[in-house]
């Protein structure tokens, strides 16, 4: 790690790595041949994470591209099926920012938990619906 290059690279592989696992909770929910795009989207995240950290950083590179990845499918496995394609465009376009792929990294497991509450809950307008 010489430069601000390599920096700049590491935040975009662990990034990218977010981002896999967020599309890989796609795989999941999907339905039909949505499915195997999220399947292929997450792996395409992930071995372009991949090829740039064999390519331009150390080896340890690869297994922190995993680990995000990990991450990001830890954090993002209650998000619903309609809220998926907005959060991958958003984590794409946030990982290709040079700081905000570790920011991904960081606030994932924050906003999974936030996900993790708000799933578990009814709203009230659903309980007065229901009370017919």
């Amino acid at each position: 790690m010489d430069g601000i290059l390599d920096w700049y690279l590491l935040g975009l592989v662990i990034g990218l790595g977010v981002v896999s696992g967020l599309m890989s909770v796609g795989t999941r929910k999907g339905v039909g041949p949505a499915r195997v795009v999220w399947g292929l989207l997450a792996l395409a995240c992930l071995a372009g994470a991949i090829v740039v950290a064999i390519i331009a950083l150390p080896w340890w590179a690869v297994l922190a591209a995993a680990a995000a990845a990990v991450l990001g499918w830890l954090a993002f496995r209650r998000l619903s099926a309609a809220a998926i394609p907005a959060a991958a465009l958003g984590a794409v376009a946030l990982a290709a920012i040079p700081v905000t792929g570790y920011a991904l990294a960081v606030l994932a497991p924050a906003a999974g938990r936030r996900l993790g509450h708000r799933a578990d809950t009814r709203y009230a307008g659903l309980r007065i619906l229901a009370k017919d």
